[in-house]
């Protein structure tokens, strides 16, 4: 049990001061935020582009981090603003200075603000090549061999000793391959696709870019904001870590299910073009919290109904 969970008894819409949630403008922002509003919780979402409801705040700004800190009473932090593994790749100074030290920075700033729980947006990206084959457990070893996952674990390790110092509540979400409609600026955009061309009554195709025996654990990204809120407001956390709950399913199982779903939608198989994702086992989040979701399959019919509603 984390020491300093105590701390976060009783915390609902009415009792936390506010929420801020870094990468606000992001893919799993974005649902993170609408997530927070539905149920009536004090955020504010922050981003390096800001929105009408987003503000700009650059997190290598440690002045700008630490005056906005100071300005509001936050009780806790979601924090996903980082570079993404394709852009990490193609540079990995800029990515170090986001996802390593800005991330470092927001911690300090917490900690000096009295800021109570702090909530990682990680990857299973952590887990290197170890869950190529089978889903794993927090349990195995972390060994991230690519910058971007070599930096989500660096920034738990450093959450878990502050942790266990009692000097933040600290707990990483492990996230899995996230699809669902809305994703911007991605290098796969099969992930919103298979959404978002469904129902469209027009003849539409799909490139996979994976063998059809290829393994993915994917999840909805309206589930991964809610995994989020449901740690952001529980009484105790358990754990410094958790992988997401997700559904284990074949590059071909997936096609099946999109074609199922519509048969205006072609989905193609090619040939891998980038190491597989590790496979994460989320039985520990789903037992702790009491967490279901939805299958990947309704998901998909909720899709077509949503497109053949469009104007």
């Amino acid at each position: 049990m984390l020491e300093v969970a105590g701390r976060m008894q009783g915390r609902t819409a009415n009792t936390m001061s506010g929420i801020l949630v870094t990468g606000a403008a992001g893919f799993i922002g974005r649902h993170t935020c609408s997530e927070l509003r539905r149920h009536s919780l004090q955020f504010v979402g922050i981003d390096v582009g800001g929105s009408d409801e987003v503000r700009v705040c650059d997190l290598a700004d440690r002045s700008a981090v630490s005056s906005l800190l100071r300005f509001h009473e936050f009780d806790a932090i979601i924090h996903l603003a980082a570079i993404l593994p394709s852009a990490s790749a193609a540079d990995p100074l800029l990515a170090t200075r986001v996802n390593i030290s800005a991330a470092i920075t927001l911690l300090h700033e917490a900690i000096s603000s009295g800021i109570r729980r702090f909530i990682f947006g990680s990857s299973t990206s952590v887990y290197g090549s170890a869950g190529v084959t089978v889903p794993v457990s927090e349990d195995i070893p972390a060994a991230p061999c690519d910058v971007y996952g070599a930096a989500k674990r660096f920034v738990e390790i450093v959450g878990e000793n502050l942790n266990a110092r009692q000097a933040i509540e600290f707990s990483a979400l492990r996230i899995a391959t996230v699809v669902g409609p809305g994703a911007r600026n991605t290098s796969s955009p099969w992930r919103s696709e298979i959404f978002e061309k469904l129902g469209t009554g027009v003849a539409q195709q799909i490139t996979l870019p994976y063998d059809g025996q290829d393994l993915l654990t994917v999840v909805y990204v309206e589930e991964v904001a809610r995994m989020l809120k449901t740690m952001v407001c529980a009484d105790s956390l358990t754990s410094c870590i958790y992988n997401t709950p997700a559904e284990l399913c074949s590059a071909k199982d997936l096609k099946g299910m999109v074609e199922a779903a519509d048969p205006d939608v072609q989905v193609v198989l090619i040939d891998r073009r980038r190491p597989l994702a590790p496979l994460a086992d989320g039985t520990n989040f789903a037992t702790e919290f009491s967490f279901e979701t939805p299958s990947l399959a309704s998901r998909l019919e909720e899709a077509v109904t949503q497109g053949s509603n469009k104007p």
